[in-house]
């Protein structure tokens, strides 16, 4: 079982998402964006946490068996997850159905006797839109803190 992304902010959406993962087979890996990536693709003030922290973060949650930090680069406004699946040969490769690169991880996890198996993001509480770690930054970035 694969799955990737930044888990920069950690929040209930993730660990819904990968607890909904993990019940779909054994072993769970979990591929994090390196820091170099993470700000290609989301700009120069993310990720707010170094991928050493947000690695030993996800290697802390029973869910998680192994953590991988991903230093693929980005290819067409994605991140190229081609080695790392190459090597890893998931039998599920588990992605939001949102992701904007279904297709392609589809071929890839394929293309090595996987599958593909996207989920609908289920935000708690039935949260309208669900949560996001950019939309907890934005509030963070709001709030006016006392001295």
């Amino acid at each position: 079982m694969l799955v990737t992304g930044c888990f920069d902010v950690l929040h209930l959406g993730h660990i819904i998402f990968l607890n909904y993962a993990k019940q779909q087979g054994d072993i769970l890996v979990v591929g994090i964006g390196s820091d170099k990536t993470i700000r290609e693709l989301k700009g120069p003030k993310r990720p707010v946490n170094p991928e050493t922290f947000r690695a030993r973060q996800m290697a802390a949650l029973e869910v998680v068996d192994y953590v991988v930090i991903n230093h693929e680069p980005l290819q067409h406004g994605n991140i190229d997850h081609s080695v790392l699946v190459s090597i890893l040969k998931p039998a599920t490769y588990v992605v939001p159905e949102t992701d904007g690169n279904l297709s392609g991880k589809k071929a890839l996890v394929e293309k090595y006797g996987g599958v593909l198996k996207s989920c609908k993001r289920l935000p708690p509480n039935h949260l309208k839109g669900g949560v996001s770690s950019t939309d907890i930054l934005h509030k963070i970035e709001g709030l006016e803190f006392l001295e």
